[in-house]
């Protein structure tokens, strides 16, 4: 699925496309003849990290990667599918997504409350709640808005719940080119 297909805000579009270009400017700043060394993944990661710290609509998103480092160096070697101790672009990006989708599924976890494998309405409710209680406005807004987009694109049933299928689905199915 092409990412300009899906039904988001356009905020949300415009986040995910300036998480897009920078991710490929600092991959394309470390690399030569478009790979990275294996032992330079890491440093590609935090270079990701730091501009996402510098990026205003970005700043939230930021706190996904401290999540996802351990997750990054786990997957690394799988990534590499020519064995070659280099990942290209496609290598890298699948490496990234490998990672979110782990810490995802994680988070998925977490916010099931009652532990039945999905995330309906009251559940993110409590969790938007809990969010704006503890000041955290901007990103209980930011949560509500990718639970409703999700809704919107990957409900596959259109019971209002995100099955953990469901949002397996929706993670596997972007592809970022």
């Amino acid at each position: 699925m092409d990412l300009n297909s899906l039904q988001m805000s356009a905020v949300l579009r415009e986040k995910t496309n300036k998480a897009i270009e920078i991710t490929k400017s600092c991959f394309e700043a470390k690399s030569s003849d478009g790979k990275i060394p294996t032992d330079d993944i890491l440093s590609v990661f935090d270079a990701v990290i730091e501009q996402y710290h510098m990026t205003e609509i970005l700043r939230d998103e930021a706190f996904h990667f401290d999540g996802m480092k351990d997750m990054v160096k786990g997957a690394i070697a799988r990534n590499d599918v020519k064995k070659d101790g280099f990942l290209d672009w496609n290598e890298y990006m699948a490496l990234m997504m490998e990672a979110r989708s782990t810490w995802l599924l994680a988070l998925f976890n977490k916010y099931d409350l009652n532990n039945d494998g999905e995330i309906d309405q009251s559940e993110m409710d409590k969790i938007v709640a809990k969010m704006n209680e503890s000041g955290n406005t901007t990103m209980a807004k930011d949560m509500r808005e990718r639970f409703d987009s999700m809704l919107a694109n990957f409900d596959a049933n259109g019971d209002g719940m995100i099955s953990l299928t469901e949002f397996t689905e929706a993670i596997k199915s972007l592809k970022v080119k």
